[in-house]
């Protein structure tokens, strides 16, 4: 922050406060705009000051962000929650800083939801399209990205754009805004609101579980499921690996499992489910409940959170790459049908140690058109994985 001026400038323009410290970052001001003209504004000022501005939500992906030590102006979108569903589009609009469960909660008293179910808890809309982040639905509706319809977003320098306005320039219906996400060297952008399409929400649903006790069996499950033609909504696989400590020394947490939610109408879900289960026999069974870890990330606020992109059927090598590198299976979970999958590697490697893993992991995987990056990592590790943050 240049000088007092500034923080006068600012004040004038909308809420503000005195920052602290927000996971281990020195924080000099937070903001609280409450409406596009306030955003724009502030963000304006922020640019022309030279201060560096961090949007930010319910927080639970802020380690995400990889931002610096000290941030001029946070921008808080908690003033930016609403919500608003238009019966004819049969869309909603959104603020970027309403909840993903409250307006799930809106859309379902109407019959509707939406097909975004990311796994963090607190996700706000701002974040998990800033960050693409996705759950099991990806595999029958897509990604964040297609969801969006629309979106208004100002600029680093205060000038707001829709993506209605970009798309017309860019000849592109898909929207993704993970441009708007701080990182340095440049600036974030802020996302004030957006406007997502609903789906009717579906009447009935159940889980095919089958047990994993070994990696090399998932593409033989994989083939299973895929050939029978079944239209499931969702295809997951976790593998809980070992994790050392107290509560679990060198040991295998449990057996793994590969699960298949079925979703539509009460017969054809019954329909469904019944044939998949007669294809995989007596070493399956059906849940009306989702297995506790379907939707969570496998990954722990002091492990190093590695997100794969793995082409169809090698998921299994990764693991054995994975084990032969850390020197022991590590939690795996993922979508085998969306192609993408999330590691936990230890943080307490070695630095060299933890290096050779990711390097090993990216080898592999580029070779097969795949990728690696760490999204999230303890403080003290975050500056020596700073090259493997982005792809």
């Amino acid at each position: 922050m240049r000088d007092g001026s500034d923080v006068d400038e600012l004040s004038r323009l909308g809420p503000v406060r005195p920052g602290d410290r927000l996971d281990g970052m020195a924080v000099r001001q937070v903001a609280t705009p409450r409406d596009l003209a306030e955003a724009s504004a502030m963000m304006r000022c922020a640019y022309r000051s030279g201060m560096s501005v961090l949007p930010y939500g319910g927080g639970s992906k802020l380690a995400w962000a990889d931002p610096a030590d000290t941030v001029d102006l946070v921008v808080e979108t908690a003033g930016l929650a609403r919500t608003s569903y238009d019966t004819g589009s049969e869309q909603v609009t959104v603020g970027a800083g309403e909840s993903v469960a409250a307006a799930q909660d809106t859309v379902a008293r109407l019959g509707r939801r939406l097909a975004l179910d990311p796994p963090t808890d607190r996700a706000t809309f701002g974040g998990v399209l800033a960050t693409a982040e996705f759950g099991p639905l990806a595999h029958l509706y897509g990604p964040p990205a297609v969801q969006v319809a629309d979106a208004t977003v100002v600029l680093p320098d205060g000038t707001v754009t829709t993506l209605a306005d970009r798309a017309r320039l860019l000849g592109t219906g898909v929207f993704d805004l993970r441009w708007t996400s701080p990182g340095r060297p440049h600036h974030a952008s802020l996302i004030v609101d957006v406007t997502l399409r609903t789906y009717p929400q579906p009447p009935a649903g159940a889980w095919v579980v089958c047990p994993v006790e070994q990696p090399l069996r998932v593409p033989e499950l994989r083939e299973e499921v895929l050939a029978a033609h079944l239209a499931p909504t969702a295809i997951e696989l976790d593998l809980p690996g070992v994790r050392r400590g107290a509560q679990a020394s060198a040991r295998r947490d449990a057996t793994g499992a590969l699960a298949v939610l079925f979703e539509g109408s009460e017969v054809s879900v019954a329909d469904r489910t019944r044939r998949l289960l007669e294809r995989l026999g007596d070493r399956a069974h059906l849940a009306q409940r989702a297995p506790v870890w379907w939707g969570r990330y496998p990954f722990r606020s002091d492990e190093v959170a590695v997100k794969l992109h793995v082409p169809d059927g090698y998921l299994h090598s990764i693991c054995y790459v994975l084990a032969d590198a850390v020197g022991m299976p590590v939690p795996v979970r993922g979508s085998i049908g969306f192609g993408h999958a999330w590691a936990a590697i230890p943080a307490d490697l070695p630095t060299g140690q933890l290096t050779m893993v990711l390097e090993t992991l990216r080898e592999v995987l580029l070779a097969r058109g795949g990728s690696a990056v760490v999204q999230a990592a303890p403080a003290h590790l975050r500056e020596p994985l700073t090259a493997y943050r982005v792809p």
